[in-house]
């Protein structure tokens, strides 16, 4: 190698040789700048320690009335975590014998994941394909009765200890929406924590000559890249594999080497799929596909609501980067921040936030809505980019759709059976008893007229009573009239009441379709 390739190399011209000795004082220099930054770091934690530590001894030991040191110091710990992001979380030794106790003895739940804002317990994310997702919880809902129980002041470990029970069994809670005033009652399932990654594989509509593949895939989990490469793989041993459908839809993420492993599938060997960039020393990576693809050149269209989450936007934004895959759908939710579990003393824990992902093309999927306002000096901009053929795409809002598509609404008589859990208490027990000898659901045993017949004669049974808005409006109506002396007008409200009443009744059959697919799901 010659002179030239050297400098050449080095990205340096070449010129006058400093000796060693002479570039000592700048070393210095340089590092004893470093240095007085990491002491001004120190100082300052060391300071605010004190300070914070003199002020909670001072309180407890000499407040007016008495002061209870662990739930005080929670609430601090907690005031502090709400002004960062909503899934930094502190565990303490209470939570933990919690999870430890639901780990050995194998309790139910329903499926949520809850934390701390504004003072209440809300619902961080309703696990997909669970009964909180299906029936309309929703993330920022606020918890605010568990059965007979109210819970304002309750911890989050307090309320996951109502929600704990025995499999099987049934809870009921009041929740209130972030936009709405008025409250909703769910009556949800306690399950095991044991959920399938993949709900459904096959062909669409058994149609194997139009070949179009479909996998619902509803959490990563262990395994379910796994799961999802042998059911494509059984799909493409037919030879008539010509588009696939991968369903993401309330998909809340789950583990980030799962994912990864997924995109393989579709990408070539070698290829940046997700990088992840923190502010702590050695916490950034970058993670590439690890295989040759199993299917490099089928189409593949990737459905996204705005509940897909995490794991589920680092497979579509790595797709979408790479011109691989059709986003069909809604705006995704915007997590892209990474979480680790930092063990503290005294059998207490924190999950704190330390790093962002990012898709190959360096778009944040972060969405800059969800930074709180302390934090919002970090918040992700929103950026323009491309893909790699040129496509424009965004950073800052989750991952967008390219093919923009609402999501299907359910009707008022749906959500109001679903909260109130029918659909899983008819066919829990209905299937048990009716079907059981079918081996099959209840689509397999039961016609449609006959299904629904059961249905609705199983809702009357319950006492299934629901209300829409405007009986609360004729309520008040009927209140502010008896209050005035304006003479007898119950007739006119009797006359309204039945009329509402047969609106009620009349959508069993103006929702039917979609009732009797909730009841064969």
């Amino acid at each position: 190698m010659n002179d030239s390739t050297k400098s050449g190399r080095s990205g340096l011209k070449r010129g006058r040789r400093w000796p060693l000795y002479a570039l000592v004082p700048v070393l210095l220099v340089a590092s004893f700048g470093l240095g007085m930054r990491q002491d001004d770091d120190l100082f300052e934690l060391r300071k605010n320690f004190e300070i914070f530590g003199a002020l909670y001894e001072q309180i407890i030991l000499g407040y007016v009335d008495d002061v209870r040191a662990q739930p005080f110091m929670r609430a601090g710990v907690e005031a502090m975590l709400e002004d960062l992001d909503p899934y930094t979380h502190y565990y303490d030794e209470a939570e933990m014998t919690r999870l430890r106790i639901l780990q050995e003895n194998r309790q139910g739940d329903p499926g949520l994941s809850l934390g701390v804002r504004g003072g209440r317990v809300v619902v961080l994310a309703p696990e997909s394909e669970t009964a909180p997702y299906e029936q309309g919880i929703r993330t920022g809902d606020a918890i605010l009765q568990v059965d007979d129980t109210p819970v304002e002041g309750y911890t989050v470990e307090e309320v996951f200890m109502l929600l704990a029970g025995e499999p099987g069994s049934t809870v009921n809670i009041v929740v209130q929406h972030p936009d709405e005033e008025f409250t909703r009652t769910f009556t949800l399932p306690r399950l095991r924590a044991e959920r399938a990654n993949v709900s459904w594989a096959g062909f669409v509509a058994d149609d194997t000559a139009r070949g179009i593949g479909y996998v619902k895939l509803n959490q990563f989990g262990d395994r379910s890249a796994r799961e999802t490469r042998r059911a494509l793989r059984t799909m493409h041993r037919t030879g008539s594999l010509n588009g696939i459908i991968l369903d993401l839809r309330g998909n809340p993420g789950g583990i980030l080497g799962e994912a990864v492993e997924l995109v393989d599938m579709f990408l070539p060997n070698g290829t940046t799929v997700v990088s992840t960039r923190a502010r702590a020393d050695g916490m950034s990576q970058e993670y590439r596909t690890e295989r040759d693809p199993l299917l490099p050149d089928t189409p593949v269209v990737v459905l996204m609501d705005r509940y897909s989450a995490s794991a589920s936007e680092i497979v579509a934004g790595a797709l979408q980067d790479y011109d691989r895959a059709v986003i069909l759908g809604e705006t995704s939710f915007g997590k892209g921040l990474v979480q680790i579990v930092r063990p503290l003393p005294h059998n207490t824990s924190l999950k704190m936030t330390v790093s962002r992902y990012f898709t190959p093309a360096g778009r944040s999927i972060q969405s800059a809505e969800l930074i709180s306002d302390a934090a919002r000096v970090s918040s992700p901009s929103v950026r323009a980019f491309t893909t790699e053929g040129g496509r424009p795409v965004r950073s800052g809002v989750g991952i967008e759709p390219d093919v923009r598509t609402a999501g299907a609404q359910p009707g008022e008589l749906q959500s109001a059976l679903a909260r109130q859990g029918m659909f899983f208490l008819f066919a829990d027990g209905y299937a048990a008893s009716v079907c059981a000898a079918e081996d099959g659901s209840l689509g397999d045993c039961l016609d449609d007229d006959a299904l629904m017949s059961a249905f609705r004669g199983f809702t009357v049974r319950e006492g299934f009573a629901w209300r829409l808005p405007v009986e609360q409006s004729v309520s008040e109506l009927r209140s502010d009239l008896g209050s005035q002396a304006i003479g007898d007008v119950s007739a006119p409200l009797e006359t309204i009441d039945a009329r509402i009443d047969a609106y009620k009744q009349s959508l069993f059959e103006t929702e039917r379709a979609a009732l009797l697919r909730a009841l064969k799901s």
